[in-house]
């Protein structure tokens, strides 16, 4: 029986930290402009709480058109942004300042 508690206990610290490593932001709807840092990473500024770092396959440009499409999102997400006219997925996010 005291097996079981320890593997439990190991499981459960392994999913607790994996997820903790997994960058995750909210409030990113907030924020009221960006700056493109090069061609795969921007940063979202302004609006309420720190600064947000998200990077990307897809290509960020000085003159393109960014909307955020989720509020919250973690690394590896799916759609989060609208980049001149493609759905663009995270690849990595995580808070700056």
């Amino acid at each position: 029986m005291r097996f079981i508690k320890n593997a439990i206990f190991i499981l459960a610290a392994f999913f607790v930290s994996s997820y903790s490593f997994a960058g995750c932001v909210f409030g990113a709807k907030d924020k009221t402009s960006y700056v493109v840092l090069d061609n795969h990473t921007l940063i979202l500024k302004g609006g309420y709480g720190r600064d947000i770092l998200i990077k990307s396959f897809s290509f960020f440009y000085t003159t393109s058109e960014v909307t955020v499409l989720k509020d919250s999102f973690c690394s590896y997400d799916n759609s989060v942004l609208y980049v001149n006219g493609e759905l663009v997925d995270a690849n990595s996010v995580e808070w700056i300042n």
